[in-house]
């Protein structure tokens, strides 16, 4: 028997001892005793118990909110389901899966881990064995998201800013995006930066969308909701619909607080979309204070660097002053965090979140690969839980739990 008994989230690996050959039980807690109301509770149930051990392992490092437990037997598995305690997700081999007929009723979400296509019979969602484990966690992420889809409650406008350059609001951006989708948000990217160099991730498309949207805008207004499929792509990775970078920034230098309004107001009003993302540059002009004035949340990213932090203190009392009644829309967030800060914090409120600095990030010889990166994902989830952004619901942004600047 391989167990794992009364571990608390400590940094140490658990003791595993092995007596009884094809039963297993793993417990990974979530931190102090018992856990609280947002724990998942994760089940596994896969016959390989080299491979259950290294699932569950990778889950207690980087999914501190679940608590995982793995069984290789299939009476030991049984007796986990007639206890009280809820199952959120089980996950296993169709092959245990299939001896519990009549005991899944009461987990809220089944799927199968299968080494190809189709060995589930369509009788559970498939998810293959055969990838990285982040993609695996992943996944497992956004089935759980998908139990309850959030109530619509409107298109809500979230702007990642920074009052200097470097700050990483691209890569935030994209990542908030994919994990509002991975959620069950249906999101729209929209960078508004003056030279967008995201044609690296998403390919080279359709330079002149923009132009063609924004001319629809001032010249059909009542036909923008039929035209806007056909200026904007969708990207699967991000799970997320998006304007393609211009080929020259023209546009972007042309666009005024009005027009932008506009184009907000209306992709808003056309229902596609439960949370747009907007990621302008760093900037003073009256088009950003007019998109963080429309904006539900401000997610305003802060490096540990004393250039970033002056520049954030000066342009924050610029923007409160010509700016009403943001008191609880904005968030700042430390990004690119390594270690005990070196500058002194002087913001009005303390950070939102902490997300880690990923060094494997400065190259851009694999570009995907700065979307899904387990510790930044973690963090990120954090934040979106705060704003309101909850896996199965959607709560006004306003009420999120984060710091309020005054």
């Amino acid at each position: 028997m391989i167990s794992i008994q009364d571990f608390h989230g400590k940094a140490e690996a658990p003791q595993i001892t092995a007596n009884e050959p094809g039963f297993a039980v793993f417990l990974f807690f979530r931190g102090a005793e018992g856990g609280d109301a947002m724990t998942r509770k994760i089940v596994l149930a896969l016959p390989n118990r080299d491979y259950a051990a290294r699932i569950a392992e990778f889950m207690r490092e980087t999914e501190p909110e679940w608590e995982t437990s793995a069984f290789t037997h299939e009476a030991a598995l049984r007796l986990r389901l007639q206890e009280e305690a809820k199952v959120d997700l089980l996950i296993g081999a169709p092959s245990l899966l299939r001896q519990l007929d009549g005991q899944l009723a009461g987990v809220a979400c089944v799927a199968a881990l299968v080494e190809e296509a189709g060995l589930a019979e369509n009788a559970w969602p498939e998810i293959c064995m055969f990838q990285p484990l982040p993609s695996l966690t992943s996944r497992l992420r956004a089935l759980l998201s998908e139990m309850v889809r959030p109530v619509n409650r409107g298109c809500q406008l979230a702007t990642v800013f920074s009052a200097a350059g470097g700050a990483g609001k691209t890569t935030t951006a994209l990542n908030l995006v994919r994990q509002a989708g991975e959620r069950g948000y249906r999101t729209f990217y929209m960078n508004l930066e003056l030279l967008n160099a995201t044609s690296r991730l998403f390919g080279i498309g359709e330079p002149d969308s923009l132009s063609r949207l924004l001319y629809y805008l001032q010249t059909e207004p009542d036909c923008f909701a039929e035209r806007l499929p056909q200026c904007v792509r969708h990207q699967p990775a991000l799970r997320s619909d998006f304007i393609e970078a211009p080929e020259y920034p023209g546009e972007r230098v042309a666009m005024s607080a009005e027009l932008l309004e506009r184009l907000i107001n209306e992709i808003r009003s056309t229902g596609k979309y439960d949370l747009i993302i907007a990621d302008p540059d760093s900037g003073i002009g009256e088009w950003h204070g007019r998109l963080l004035a429309l904006s539900d949340r401000i997610v305003w990213l802060v490096t540990d660097d004393w250039q970033c932090m002056e520049k954030t203190e000066r342009l924050l009392a610029y923007w409160r002053q010509n700016i009403a009644d943001w008191s609880g829309r904005i968030s700042f967030v430390r990004n690119k965090g390594l270690g005990a800060p070196s500058n002194r914090w002087n913001l009005p409120a303390a950070p939102a979140a902490v997300l880690p600095y990923i060094s494997q990030w400065k190259g851009m010889s694999r570009p995907g690969s700065m979307l899904g990166a387990a510790a930044f994902s973690g963090a990120l989830d954090g934040l979106l839980d705060a704003c309101g952004w909850g896996s199965g619901r959607k709560e006004d942004m306003t009420n999120g739990s984060l710091g309020t600047v005054r």
